[in-house]
């Protein structure tokens, strides 16, 4: 990535552990996990985009219950007696039901493909990564506000606004957001990615517990919900998004555009040669690019799919399946938890393969074992499974990432295929009508993404420095951390 905000923003002094005051007991170890080295503004601005992007995205889960039943309601399928519906074979806009939440993940994906290349080139060859930033979370936050306007007239515009537009200003914010992002050691880098982490879920899991407690007080459905998140997201997310760019520092271009060429073209050249010079000379980073690939895509495709799943194959209400998800964030400082302790004690590859194969066993699991609504009640043991998984999984993926890929590189390789899976998803469904297959799309990429990673070559002085737990060793360096 962008090396110059790594200048810009870290001390050239010793570094200590978190560079935070030192504070001894439990207060202090809480400080160090809640707020590793809040002293730097551009940490301070982290945390605050992590928390305001959270709640952005988790509205989109309360969006998503909605036009379900919206989808539900216009292809005529039966509603059960507490007003969830049954999945069936009707249509509307010319698939089933059910595959509209994958359709909104199909192209959200697609284009969130063809925007960040030229979002990569922005941030790196020109002067304007704070301003574009600001643009894409103003941008954010104004789709959030008019998704508050769902109706039966308007809701399938709205699946298109989300997932053309907030998909890609949420992933461009989030990029310039990782751009940011530096540490003096790969130690310190994992004390603040993993604080920022606890902040990410924490904001998730406090929009979870305000929204449902509105639908337990109020009773409202799904449609009326939808509109109270979104406007909640919109006041909550909105004022830490601008708080986190009133910290942020200007950045100056750290490449220079060829002549003839623009920004848009750049970033798919440096992008394609980037591949190449990665293939010859870093084998490492270039294998877990591959893994990264599927596994990402996999990852990223669980909320549609699990949501669609949930409805339509359990029958599972939505007051059930936003206790599930609330189970999901809760457990996730568990996963964090995991992560810092193995990533730290076996290094990053073999805490980054455990992660893969827990996430690809606790998903076959579900496939094999919750397939009727009787099975409802099993399907939040896998909660607190999947919360750990995801929990150990993105600061586990990100640190990674980071140790791998050299740090001038980090930008342009941020595109994913996250539309794939879901693509899966929607064709096994529109074919077979069985959610149960479908979701198997899931667990193929990331046995894939297994068996990839398993052949990444150990680097001596990344895997098995174990994150310099010692401080005292020679300090690692570390680029700044994307996606």
């Amino acid at each position: 990535m962008a090396d110059e905000a790594s200048t810009n923003a870290i001390p050239t002094k010793e570094p200590s552990d978190g560079a935070v005051p030192e504070t001894t007991g439990c207060c202090g170890s809480t400080k160090r996990f809640l707020l590793y080295d809040n002293h730097r503004k551009d940490v301070q601005a982290f945390y605050f985009n992590q928390f305001g992007r959270s709640i952005l995205f988790i509205s989109f889960l309360f969006l998503s219950m909605g036009v379900l039943e919206f989808a539900y309601k216009a292809a005529g399928c039966p509603q059960n007696e507490d007003g969830s519906y049954q999945n069936c074979d009707n249509e509307v806009y010319g698939l089933q039901a059910s595959s509209i939440l994958s359709l909104m993940a199909i192209i959200g994906g697609l284009s969130t493909s063809i925007f960040m290349p030229y979002a990569g080139a922005v941030v790196d060859y020109s002067d304007h990564r704070l301003g574009f930033g600001r643009g894409c979370a103003i941008v954010l936050v104004l789709v959030n506000f008019a998704q508050i306007f769902i109706f039966d007239s308007t809701w399938f515009a709205m699946v298109i606004l989300q997932s053309i537009i907030a998909a890609a200003s949420f992933m461009a914010n989030s990029m310039v957001m990782w751009s940011y992002v530096s540490a003096p050691t790969d130690h310190d880098l994992h004390g603040i990615t993993a604080s920022g982490r606890i902040w990410e879920n924490g904001g998730m899991l406090f929009f979870f517990i305000v929204v449902g407690g509105v639908q337990f007080g109020t009773g409202w459905d799904s449609i009326s919900l939808a509109r109270f998140s979104q406007a909640l997201a919109t006041g909550i997310g909105g004022i830490n998004l601008y708080l986190a760019y009133k910290r942020y520092s200007p950045v100056k271009a750290v490449k220079v555009l060829a002549e003839g060429s623009n920004l848009y073209l750049a970033g798919f050249v440096e992008l394609k040669q980037t591949m190449t010079s990665l293939s010859k000379h870093e084998p490492g980073a270039a294998r877990f690019l591959l893994a990264a690939v599927f596994n990402e895509a996999a990852v990223s495709a669980f909320t549609n799919l699990a949501i669609t799943y949930l409805s339509g194959q359990i029958e599972m209400t939505s007051t059930a399946i936003m206790i599930f998800i609330i189970v999901v964030l809760a457990c996730n400082p568990f996963g964090v938890i995991v992560h810092r302790s193995l990533s730290r004690k076996f290094g990053h590859k073999r805490s980054y393969v455990g992660c893969i194969a827990f996430t690809t066993i606790i998903t076959a699991l579900l496939i094999g074992t919750v397939y009727t609504p009787d099975d409802a009640n099993i399907t939040f043991i896998f909660a607190f499974l999947f919360g750990i998984a995801f929990g150990w999984y993105y600061p586990c993926s990100n640190g990674y990432f980071v140790a791998l890929v050299p740090e001038e590189k980090v930008t342009e390789l941020c595109v994913i295929l996250s539309w794939v899976p879901p693509l899966i998803f929607a064709s096994l469904n529109e074919a077979t009508g069985n959610l149960r297959i479908g979701l198997c799309g899931m667990l193929i990429f990331l046995s894939i993404g297994f068996l990839v990673a398993l052949t990444i070559p150990v680097n001596n002085s990344i895997d098995n420095n174990k994150v310099m737990v010692d401080e005292k060793k020679e300090p690692a360096s570390a680029a700044n951390e994307e996606c």
